[in-house]
């Protein structure tokens, strides 16, 4: 299993990604959670509510993961940052690939 990590600028703009994910069977589950950011631009620190979202699919998927969250993304430059487990239970990744085949 592969996690992807994404933050995006609200709730609505993850609920979207996510559900096309879903539909296109791009990934098993989506995660979504409100976070508060602290970044640098154009040489100011900002501070702004967002929502995450965390992506669970396989390796053969994540390409396509990337190009609809590059397609749909509200941001110039989104962060698609991924992971991979080291141990997930067999049920678990059993349903996660029939989830995405």
């Amino acid at each position: 299993m592969i996690f992807l990590y994404v933050p995006c600028k609200d709730v609505d703009e993850a609920k979207k990604i996510g559900r096309k994910l879903i539909e296109q069977k791009a990934a098993g589950c989506v995660n979504i959670a409100p976070i508060h950011s602290i970044y640098r631009e154009d040489d100011k620190i900002r501070e702004v509510s967002e929502a995450s979202l965390l992506i669970k699919t396989i390796d053969s998927k994540v390409q396509q993961v990337e190009d609809i969250v590059r397609d749909m993304h509200s941001y110039a430059v989104p962060c698609i940052a991924s992971f991979a487990l080291h141990r997930l239970n067999r049920e678990y990744k059993d349903w996660l690939v029939g989830c995405v085949a």
